[in-house]
């Protein structure tokens, strides 16, 4: 029998208490699965002022856990909550986490996110020190989690407790690093030496993401195209890697196909199946409803759900919109991100009355209920390494329509009328002909129901659950393991 796993996964971000992007939904049903492969889990994340977490039966450990941010001692109330199958963590600090939003407002980033998320990475390797949490893997994500492992193995390293603690780092976006001023470094405690070329300091900055890079044992992200992409295109980041000594490995996220069940979803307005798909016209309705489209139920309902920036591909939106809607089709955007786009769509609205539908928010309910109802949704990235949101839309069959760009090249198959096979529209090139072109196709497949019925058919036939990929981590534990113990599996 296979050793009982003791993790540690230490996120800003988990679905459903903090969201702004996919990293929630990915660390949520990483966590869970683990779980069913018979890992101890335990999960790290700043108590930020949200209501599901201020909503959760939690524990108060300790109002006082000291910790060290340059030359002062801030203190930190610890809870944590038994999630059912794992723990979770919360590291309380009115001062940095008690804002409106995770990393900043639309007005732009919160100018002390270094002190903030120094704070939280110094305050999670204090915790398990004090509490005696022993993990065999500290697996962290993304920019924001990137310093535990310069942590463990520089003020830690001579702690015991984390001895023979492998580490393993997850980067869910390479294009947010985590960059701050050089003199950021002081606030870590850490001696200035660590600022040179070969460590911390990146392009004259302290930069988070490559501290992570260069301190923990194994690192992947997550999926195999966007992995080629950041070797191809961020040279500076791909020269940390190397295919036989320090491999990029890259895991594919997958979805919790029990939160996502059009057939037992409560928070949707129907539920509906590959067998039965009259819920799904029900869920359309309401979404029309909703958003006070003028739209009839044989109107296409197209849908883009999801962080208003650049990377997103929101400018070919914006930049086609009137061309968009001067086709037979009614269009919603939900979700939040940088002022100029959240304020661009706003305005945009009473151009576009009962054509447009804009909602500046992403709760739980109204992303199941946007997926579930819309006919096509878009996700025309500039860049995309994963692509979570897709698998949500082909599990409620709504057909997506994709650049071929990171992980959306993986999961989308072009559809071919002829042969009845693929899942989807995907269009190459970044640029407003390729994006409307795309949207053409899938609007004048949309005029043909048998062939639309039979594409949406193909996308509710795709198995995209962890349970899929789930023992990919483990494999990628124990080789974090292997090479902490100098090739000893303990």
């Amino acid at each position: 029998m296979e050793k009982k796993l003791r993790l540690a996964i230490v996120t800003p971000e988990l679905a459903p208490y903090a969201r702004s992007g996919e990293l929630a939904e990915a660390t949520a049903g990483l966590a869970k699965y683990l779980t069913r492969i018979r890992a101890e889990v335990n999960v790290f994340l700043p108590f930020y002022r949200r209501p599901e977490i201020e909503s959760l039966n939690k524990e108060l450990l300790t109002k006082e856990l000291l910790i060290s941010i340059g030359d002062k001692k801030i203190k930190a109330a610890i809870y944590r909550a038994d999630l059912g199958k794992h723990n979770l963590y919360l590291i309380d600090q009115p001062k940095y986490f008690h804002r409106d939003y995770i990393y900043g407002s639309p007005q732009g980033d919160y100018p002390d996110n270094d002190e903030r998320f120094i704070f939280f990475n110094r305050a999670v390797c204090e915790l398990m020190l004090q509490f005696k949490i022993k993990p065999d893997v500290v697996h962290c994500h993304n920019w924001a989690a990137s310093l535990v492992p310069l942590f463990l193995k520089s003020i830690y390293r001579k702690r015991g407790l984390f001895k023979k603690t492998a580490l393993a780092l997850t980067i869910h976006n390479f294009s947010y690093q985590g960059e701050f001023p050089a003199e950021s470094l002081r606030l870590t405690g850490l001696d200035w030496n660590y600022l040179n070329s070969h460590q911390l300091a990146f392009r004259g900055k302290f930069n988070f993401l490559k501290a992570g890079l260069l301190f923990a044992d194994v690192i992947n992200t997550v999926s195999q195209n966007y992995r080629n992409e950041v070797l191809k295109n961020h040279q500076e980041l791909g020269s940390f890697f190397s295919p036989k000594k320090r491999p990029l490995y890259s895991i594919r996220n997958g979805i919790d196909e029990e939160e996502w069940n059009p057939a037992t979803d409560p928070l949707i307005p129907a539920n509906f199946s590959a067998e039965d798909l009259s819920g799904k016209k029900i869920c359309k309705r309401q979404l029309i409803k909703e958003f006070q489209l003028t739209a009839n139920e044989s109107t296409p309902v197209v849908a883009f759900v999801g962080y208003l920036t650049k990377l997103k591909g929101v400018d070919l939106i914006l930049e086609n919109i009137d061309s968009l809607l001067a086709k037979d089709c009614s269009l919603i955007i939900v979700g939040q991100g940088q002022e100029f786009y959240e304020q661009s769509f706003k305005s945009l609205q009473s151009v576009h009355p009962g054509k447009l539908g804009v909602r500046l928010d992403l709760n739980s309910s109204l992303y199941h209920q946007v997926i579930a109802g819309a006919d096509l949704l878009l996700m025309p990235s500039l860049e995309e390494p994963g692509g979570l949101t897709i698998m949500h839309a082909l599990r409620y069959g709504t057909v997506p329509l994709v650049r071929a760009t990171g992980g959306l090249r993986e999961s989308v198959v072009p559809y071919s009328p002829d042969q009845g096979q693929g899942t989807g529209f995907i269009f190459e090139e970044y640029s407003g002909q390729a994006f409307l072109q795309a949207i053409s196709q899938a609007l004048s497949l949309y005029q043909q129901p048998a062939s639309w019925h039979n594409l949406k058919m193909n996308c509710l036939r795709q198995n995209n659950s962890w349970s899929r990929v789930i023992r990919k981590y483990r494999i990628l534990y124990q080789k974090a393991i292997s090479l902490t113990t100098g090739g000893k599996d303990e």
